[in-house]
């Protein structure tokens, strides 16, 4: 049980506070590229607690500012694209994607207000469809070069819903093998039957009542860039790739999760102290022998929270998750909390978040921020019952086995 104090440690991502200076050493996707075009060149941000404009210049080339003119502050949502930067709509003043005023019309020939006049900007970085934000000080890490960015012959498209609850709810998930036998399946289950005409409910929960096979083991393996989470069902073994391998949570906030072709990472992103953007990354590996077809851009598709009911869309697993995050409560009171038997690597998660939080106010610098790409070009995650293109799967196996740190036997966990 946390306390007070300690949960809005790790929950508060506003500038100045412990969480979001650390939030800050890393990379956030806030947009999808394609969001980012002729008809759209500017979108309205939100990102740990700061508000922002993100923008294409007629050149392409990329920016983030804050979202007000200094001259007379007119929101620079509403800016024209130029080759030198946005310029506001208000009175002409032109800024490149540094915050530099590069132009002010209506100034006398010769002025160097302009030199004078520079907005806040940060960082931008596109890379295989998704825009990056870097918010953080100097020196500027790496965007790293997980798997799924450097693979190639494979197809690529990007979802995103906005969630009214912090990150951390959302990543503590992920750490939580359990939930799956009840909110996927316990209640997915009564999910779909609800959703039947009542003739045909009946039938249905005979036919998925007491179905699926319940957890037996979980572990948690700590490693170089997160945890690897492992399972065991009723009729597996210690040979099976869910135990075996598992798949990793890379620090602080993403899910690289999968199996057979298609692969997914999960970015929670926090867009305040209590709104999270959910942003879905997935890979499709085409069949054996078969090469994926082209892509000019990812393609991006918006999911609403809540389905045709208002209520929120519970018929796909990922949404269930989302129900589980959201009706914690815009911020989980993690002070009231009774944890359990199978919590385990939810708390060894929060002693991560704390170590390397202490990491960040001693001057270093934390888990996952990198300063060089790695010798191979790009970083490879092992998942299990997976399959990788071909020429990525070369040395993914040293990957796979680990010394496994904290495992329960849930069949033996005293009353």
């Amino acid at each position: 049980m946390l306390s007070a104090e300690q949960n809005e440690r790790i929950t508060q991502v506003g500038p100045g506070t412990p969480m979001g200076e650390m939030m800050r050493r890393y990379w956030h996707p806030i947009a999808a590229s394609v969001e980012l075009n002729d008809d759209t060149p500017t979108k309205e941000i939100r990102l740990l607690g700061e508000d922002l404009v993100l923008y294409r210049d007629a050149k392409g080339t990329m920016g983030c500012i804050e979202p007000s003119c200094p001259h007379r502050k007119a929101n620079m949502s509403y800016g024209i694209p130029e080759p030198e930067g946005l310029r506001c709509p208000y009175h002409g003043w032109l800024f490149d994607e540094t915050g530099a005023c590069v132009d002010q019309p209506s100034e006398p020939a010769g002025s160097r207000f302009k030199d004078k006049v520079k907005m806040k900007s940060y960082p931008v970085e596109e890379r295989g469809g998704l825009v990056f934000v870097y918010m953080g000080p100097s020196p500027m890490p790496v965007l790293p070069m997980w798997d799924l960015f450097a693979w190639t012959n494979v197809g690529r498209r990007i979802e995103a819903t906005v969630l009214p609850c912090n990150w951390l709810q959302c990543q503590e998930n992920s750490l939580d093998p359990v939930h799956f036998e009840w909110l996927h399946r316990y209640y997915g289950n009564w999910v779909m039957a609800r959703k039947m005409p009542p003739a045909q409910r009946e039938d249905w929960a005979k036919r998925t009542q007491g179905k699926g096979r319940d957890h037996i083991k979980v572990g948690f393996d700590r490693f170089e860039h997160g945890i690897i989470k492992r399972r065991l069902v009723e009729g597996e073994n210690e040979d099976d790739e869910y135990w075996k391998t598992g798949h990793p949570i890379l620090f602080p906030n993403v899910l690289r999760v999968g199996g057979s072709d298609l692969h997914q990472f999960q970015f929670r992103v926090p867009i305040d102290d209590v709104t999270t953007y959910h942003m879905c990354y997935l890979v499709d590996v085409p069949p054996e022998g078969q090469d994926a077809p082209e892509q000019t851009e990812v393609p991006y598709w918006y999911r609403p929270l809540n389905g045709p009911d208002g209520r929120i869309d519970d018929r796909w697993v990922v949404g269930q998750d989302q129900l589980a995050w959201v009706i914690q409560g815009p911020r989980t009171d993690r002070p009231t909390e009774k944890l359990g038997a199978t919590d385990v690597g939810l708390i060894m998660f929060r002693k991560m978040l704390e170590e390397q939080l202490r990491v960040v106010e001693d001057g270093g610098d934390p888990m996952n921020v990198m300063y060089e790409q790695p010798a191979a070009g790009y970083i490879p995650l092992a998942i299990e019952h997976a399959r990788y293109p071909k020429g990525f799967n070369e040395g993914i196996q040293e990957t796979r086995i680990g010394m496994v740190d904290v495992v329960k036997d849930l069949k033996e966990v005293p009353a």
